[in-house]
């Protein structure tokens, strides 16, 4: 059984799958496997995830969506550790390495996560060559709670945690493909201490995204945050409170983008009534009205 199961999410990833596991394969700890979820893919994923290396391990099924094929990957590993690595993300070598040193040093907490960097794809040889020392985060470490529910600091490609913790808490929630992992740490971190790594592991891949994409008319977020208030409460574990200045000033933000979003170049009646639904319930309606007006600015003069 080995000591580190990577459970790897992919769909239509041929491009970016056998990056993506070799830096996997590529961990300075070795005692590792990893288990590629085909999620329906109609090209080569499956055939490019393999690498002719017996540490990789692919399923092929229908296409299910991110969470249920995280699931899916959950319930067909049995080793000590888990981890999650999305199918264009990479990892630095010593990532598993210096994750297992942490929790090792702290068997009170289960969860590992890192600092990451927001990649567009361009090489970058000096992130996999430079070296990394583990220094720990102390201000984003322990109970997180309280700061999770305000940003989500833990990106899925990030984290690694004990096994036990997953069969105690079960899995993701498969409702909402923006908020499910979200939900999932922040459930997480009610129940479990965290640990974070100060330094960059994952190299986060953004995709190019056309400014005609259609913007999703309900503001998920801002929807599962208030959800999570409402189950978890404003201290969780009781003594760690949320900063409730700073949580007021997440959602006015939160919904406030939405309705630029919208009145910018999505649906402008939407806009229109979000906007009009923050000024009626305050506060910061001064920052709300600078915010509309130049969200019709820039659809008044889309090219300015």
């Amino acid at each position: 059984m080995p000591r580190v199961n990577i459970v790897v999410p992919a769909y239509n990833a041929e491009a970016f799958i056998a990056d993506t596991v070799r830096s996997a394969l590529n961990q300075t700890a070795g005692d590792l496997q990893v288990t590629v979820i085909d999620d329906g893919s109609r090209d080569a994923t499956a055939a490019n995830a393999a690498l002719d290396d017996p540490r990789v391990r692919v399923i092929s099924q229908e296409n299910r969506g991110m969470s249920r094929s995280r699931n899916r990957g959950m319930t067909e590993v049995d080793s000590e550790f888990v981890a999650l690595l999305d199918a264009d993300d990479l990892w630095h070598p010593e990532k598993l390495r210096l994750q297992l040193e942490a929790l090792q040093a702290r068997p009170d907490h289960d969860f590992c996560y890192t600092a990451f960097q927001v990649w567009h794809g361009e090489p970058r040889p000096d992130f996999f060559s430079s070296t990394r020392s583990g220094r720990i985060d102390e201000a984003l470490s322990g109970w997180i709670y309280p700061r999770l529910i305000l940003d989500n600091h833990a990106l899925p490609s990030s984290v690694v945690w004990r096994r036990s913790a997953w069969d105690r808490m079960g899995g993701f929630l498969t409702n909402d493909q923006q908020t499910d992992d979200w939900e999932y740490l922040v459930r997480a971190s009610t129940q479990h201490r965290f640990v974070r790594l100060a330094e960059p592991f994952v190299l986060y891949r953004q995709h190019a995204v056309s400014l005609s994409r259609r913007i999703p008319r309900v503001n998920s977020t801002e929807l599962m945050r208030a959800e999570l208030i409402r189950r978890f409460g404003m201290s969780a574990p009781p003594g760690h409170d949320i900063d409730r200045e700073a949580l007021q000033n997440f959602q006015h933000r939160g919904w406030c983008n939405f309705a630029d979003a919208h009145c910018a170049r999505g649906d402008l009646g939407l806009g229109l009534k979000t906007f009009a639904q923050l000024l009626i319930r305050g506060p910061y309606r001064t920052r709300t009205l600078n915010k509309f007006g130049k969200s019709l600015f820039r659809r008044l003069v889309p090219n300015h």
